[in-house]
């Protein structure tokens, strides 16, 4: 579930560069929308993530917070947290009271939280679906196709992206196996100063952690 979370976070808007592939509506506002990010410095944002299975009876609901600046990042889930000063990835396990210390290149690039505003730019075609709405926002509604869809666990990425503000306020992954993975951005802000070692693992704040490198 949470490998999904983050290939859809992190899979920050990645374009095919075949511009047969590309629908083209779709790819001037995901250009735009990929200059505007890159603009800013720092990125902070709260969002809930979702699960819904129809068939299976699932409905699960997780209030989540990222902040991104550079190769730097810190991912609340609740009962875990990550933290990378883009050399060292630390993921904190609350329940366990454990600490695994990683190498940011040891894994898939596009599973890295600080590919998830930027995912879109490749490796999918896009497709300009119609205007609509997210609450009181008039948005913007574009489907991404991974362009190797065997390789994937998901059919399709749509992007609901605001209209006037030109942001990501809503995402929603279509799995192959029926279930819905949905990020509703409930706040965004950006060039926001964090304090000093806010994207490092401070021992002292896990007192009792078990620490385990794995590099």
């Amino acid at each position: 579930m949470k490998k999904i979370l983050f290939f859809f976070l992190l899979s920050a808007l990645s374009f095919s560069t075949i511009n047969a592939q590309q629908d083209k509506k779709a790819k001037q506002i995901l250009d735009k929308l990929s200059a505007k990010t890159r603009s800013y410095s720092a990125i902070k944002t709260d969002f809930s993530y979702s699960l819904v299975n129809k068939d299976r009876k699932i409905n699960k609901v997780q209030n989540w917070k990222l902040w991104l600046k550079g190769d730097a990042y810190r991912l609340d889930m609740g009962d875990q947290l990550l933290i990378s000063d883009g050399k060292v990835v630390w993921k904190i396990l609350k329940a366990d009271k454990e600490v695994e210390i990683s190498d940011p290149t040891s894994g898939d690039d596009a599973l890295n939280p600080k590919n998830v505003f930027t995912m879109y730019e490749k490796g999918f075609k896009n497709k300009y679906i119609k205007e609509g709405k997210v609450g009181t926002k008039a948005v913007h509604i574009i489907e991404l196709y991974p362009l190797a869809p065997k390789t994937k666990d998901y059919s399709t990425i749509r992007l609901y992206i605001d209209k006037n503000l030109i942001q990501v306020v809503k995402s929603e992954i279509i799995g192959n196996n029926g279930n819905l993975y949905t990020y509703d951005i409930k706040k965004f802000t950006v060039n926001e100063t964090t304090a000093s070692g806010f994207f490092s693992f401070n021992k002292a704040e896990f007192p009792g952690f078990e620490v385990n490198d794995l590099r």
